[in-house]
């Protein structure tokens, strides 16, 4: 199906890069703003770097990641008996439920260990906070986390649309990774997700931690519990944190704590249950 000539997935897409590619504008403006404050000190400028560089793992290991994610969604949907037909009523449903499994994803990620250590801490553990930290990521993020989208396809969504909406809900969240949005409407700020709610997911304190997982809405916040207002300015970072621009020391940081707490580990058992469990979690002396 097309919509004023181009298909409905290709207008999907060119909401996603158009979202990302606000990055630049924002970032540009942040700089100066920066400039203008003398708050661009040569601490945030080698966080910048740090987390620029992460795009030197991330893209190759995203195009991976794609390639391997959109061949197997597509031998899953060939053998369905079913499938979703496209029109722009189930393309917004596609990107509704892609957003509300980002939000478990999301939470998934921050209340287990391994995900947690393995890829998601690294876009937690700048203590700045800007348009680069949103490009702070592990290679291990791009490579695994689309899996997550893959219960659009067994619902009978195509594996493009699934692809497409989940970049939708990525790509809404370049803008809100800026100190410079104080707020927005209230209306907004109770619907979506913004620079205020996103500050709070990315701060380090006690009354904000695992808070505020969602995408582009924050009503499945409301919804779960999880939710978290901003009442002061966040301590950004983790909660031990790593102490390094060194890009090295940013992707690895915590996988090299893990490894070494699965190696004093007493038995399998232990290493599972730290694994599964809560970041911070430690088994109970005998």
């Amino acid at each position: 199906m097309t919509y004023f000539g181009e298909t409905i997935t290709d207008q999907l897409e060119a909401i996603g890069l158009l979202l990302e590619n606000v990055l630049l504008p924002l970032l540009l403006i942040e700089l100066a703003w920066l400039l203008y404050t003398k708050d661009f000190t040569k601490a945030r400028a080698k966080e910048m770097l740090a987390n620029a560089s992460s795009l030197l793992i991330i893209l190759p290991a995203g195009a991976l990641g794609l390639a391997l994610w959109f061949t197997l969604f597509e031998a899953v949907s060939a053998l369905l008996p079913y499938s979703i037909p496209l029109n722009w009523g189930t393309a917004l449903l596609c990107v509704l439920l892609a957003d509300f499994l980002y939000y478990a994803e999301h939470r998934f990620e921050h209340t287990h260990r391994l995900p947690w250590d393995l890829y998601h801490s690294v876009h937690h553990s700048s203590p700045e906070y800007d348009q680069t930290t949103g490009l702070r990521l592990s290679g291990f993020d791009a490579l695994l986390t689309i899996g997550f989208m893959s219960p659009l396809v067994l619902m009978g969504f195509s594996p493009l649309l699934s692809l497409v909406s989940y970049g939708v809900v990525v790509g809404y969240q370049t803008w809100i990774h800026t100190e410079l949005i104080q707020r927005t409407p209230r209306w907004f700020e109770f619907i979506f997700n913004t620079p205020s709610h996103h500050r709070v997911h990315h701060g380090a304190d006690e009354p904000y931690l695992d808070t505020n997982y969602g995408g582009i809405l924050i009503i499945w916040d409301r919804m779960f519990g999880t939710f978290a207002s901003e009442t002061h300015r966040p301590t950004y970072g983790l909660t031990t944190q790593i102490e390094s621009s060194n890009p090295v020391d940013v992707q690895f940081s915590e996988i090299r704590k893990l490894c070494a707490d699965l190696r004093s580990d007493s038995s399998w058992s232990v290493r599972l249950r730290r694994m599964w469990n809560a970041p911070g979690w430690n088994p109970t002396p005998a």
